[in-house]
């Protein structure tokens, strides 16, 4: 009687959905552990299969690790490349609020895991996420303004790396400061008006019309005030979390 044949695909499948499973009962251990107290036979433990298995597919803890990691930012990047590519408004305004309500809810709901991630990388870890891989997910924001500034609706003598620090600096205070005041008694803290306050804040430092809509530069002080007030806010919060 002949064997039937596996189709290649199929079995490839099956070696992807364990090594899916590998990775979310590691990531799961590493958040609930520190990647110094996790351990190779809990992650098999939960994963269901052997430890051996494990190893068939990563030499080491720090090779999961940073397997873990690298996905962790390649699925942000895409899914903030999926939001941008959906979003229907052309304008730089709609399209930096959708763009920010995607940040700051992800931080939100991946606090524990991003904590980690910056933990390992303050600490000179070997198993830090590459530098690459921020890039790609940060080059979502960069080709976002870039975009406004040649559209005509940004200054063009925006400074790109400061206006990049702002976005991701104030979203990740902000999600840290939401997290902290979730309790029994406020289940959640609306999102909305840190979108608004910070899409406000682009119009009023960034807009390319700022200048012809004001005859001094009252508004650009003012926001440079609040920058600088948040650089010191998240220098303090730094401090708190090394």
């Amino acid at each position: 009687m002949a064997t039937k044949a596996v189709h290649p695909e199929t079995q490839r499948s099956k070696l992807e959905r364990k090594e899916q499973a590998i990775l979310d009962a590691a990531r799961a251990i590493f958040v609930e552990h520190g990647f110094d107290g996790a351990r190779m036979s809990e992650i098999a433990r939960r994963t269901g299969i052997g430890e051996g298995t494990i190893y068939s597919y990563y030499e080491s803890k720090a090779e999961l690790m940073l397997a873990v990691l690298q996905q962790f930012w390649d699925v942000l990047t895409r899914e903030a490349e999926t939001v941008m590519a959906s979003t229907q408004a052309e304008g730089f305004s709609d399209r930096l609020r959708a763009l920010a309500q995607y940040h700051l809810n992800a931080v939100i709901v991946n606090a524990d895991f991003i904590n980690l991630s910056f933990a390992l990388r303050r600490n000179n870890s070997e198993v830090s996420v590459s530098r690459d891989h921020l890039r790609h997910y940060v080059a979502v924001f960069d080709q976002l303004f870039r975009r406004g500034q040649d559209r005509g609706e940004l200054r063009r003598d925006a400074v790109l790396w400061q206006a990049r620090d702002i976005f991701y600096g104030t979203l990740e205070y902000s999600a840290r400061s939401i997290e902290m005041t979730i309790d029994a008694e406020r289940a959640e803290r609306q999102q909305g008006p840190v979108v608004d306050q910070m899409v406000a804040l682009f119009e009023a430092h960034y807009g390319a019309d700022l200048a012809a809509k004001s005859g001094d530069n009252t508004n650009i002080d003012r926001m440079c005030q609040q920058i600088e007030q948040l650089d010191a806010k998240f220098d303090a919060l730094a401090k708190r979390l090394s």
